[in-house]
C-alpha cells in the first residue's frame, strides 16, 4: 500500500513541476503527503521521523528529490541538500500549511532535539575557551569532551557507548549521519530528564542564540 502511496505522490509532484509550479513548494507538499517514516532505497536508509517524535524534513527531501532531479535546476538542488539553502524560504505560517500542522510540530522537535542540541554543545564550549582566555588558561583549551561532560556528565565516547547499548546497537569503525542525529536527540532526551531545569533553560537559550545566528548568516529559515 505505502509502495502505491509514495508512487501517486511522486506522480503528482513530477507533473506539477513539469506544469510550472515552484519545485520546492512542490517538494514540500510532497514531503506532507509522503506516508512513510522511514525506508531503504538502494541500500541507504531513510529515517524521517526520529524516534517517531522528530521530523527530518531535509532527510525527506533528499529522498524526495531523487525522483525529481532532472526537473530541478542542479546548482538549486544542491544549495539545498548541501546546505539547507531553498531558493526562497517560506515563512513560518507558510512551512506550516505546506507540510501540515502534524509534521510541522514534529519539524520543530527536530530542530530542538537535533539542530539546537548540536548547538548546546557549541555554545558551552565556547563558554567553556572565553572562561580560560579570561582566567588567563591559555596554554589547555577547553575540548569537545570538557563541552560533553559539562552538560551531560560523560564523554561524547561514553555517552555513545550508552546510546549503542540501549538501541542494541553492534559497534561499528563508522557512524552514519542518521545514526548522528538519532544520538543527538537520545542525548537530547537524555539532557531533559537528568539536568536542572533552570540549567536546561539557560542552555537551551545560549545555543538558540548560537544557532539563529548561524542560521541567519546562512539564509536559512531562523527558529
Amino acid at each position: 500500500m505505502a509502495s502505491s502511496d509514495t508512487h501517486s505522490v511522486i506522480e503528482e509532484l513530477r507533473a506539477r513541476i513539469a506544469s510550472g509550479d515552484d519545485w520546492y513548494r512542490c517538494l514540500l507538499r510532497a514531503a506532507e503527503r509522503w506516508p512513510l517514516d522511514e525506508e531503504v532505497v538502494d541500500g541507504e536508509r531513510f529515517l524521517y521521523l526520529i524516534d517517531g517524535e522528530a521530523f527530518d524534513l531535509l532527510r525527506l527531501c533528499e529522498r524526495i528529490s531523487l525522483e525529481v532531479s532532472d526537473l530541478v535546476p542542479e546548482e538549486q538542488m544542491l544549495a539545498l541538500l548541501a546546505s539547507d539553502r531553498p531558493p526562497r524560504a517560506p515563512e513560518r505560517e507558510d512551512l506550516r500549511d505546506l507540510i501540515g500542522a502534524e509534521r510541522y510540530r514534529a519539524y520543530l522537535t527536530f530542530i530542538y532535539g537535533v539542530m539546537v542540541e548540536e548547538m548546546v554543545v557549541q555554545a558551552v564550549l565556547e563558554d567553556l575557551r572565553r572562561r580560560r582566555r579570561t582566567s588567563g588558561l591559555t596554554r589547555y583549551d577547553a575540548t569537545l569532551d570538557d563541552a560533553f561532560t559539562h552538560v551531560y556528565g560523560s564523554t561524547r565516547a561514553e555517552l555513545f557507548d550508552a546510546f549503542r547499548r540501549e538501541r542494541g546497537l553492534r559497534p561499528r569503525r563508522s557512524v552514519t549521519l542518521t545514526q548522528m542525529k538519532e544520538f543527538t536527540y537520545w542525548r537530547f532526551k537524555l539532557r531533559l530528564r537528568s539536568a536542572d531545569k533552570s540549567r536546561v533553560a539557560s542552555d537551551t537559550k545560549r545555543a538558540l542564540t548560537l544557532l539563529h545566528r548561524y542560521m541567519s548568516s546562512a539564509g536559512r529559515l531562523a527558529v
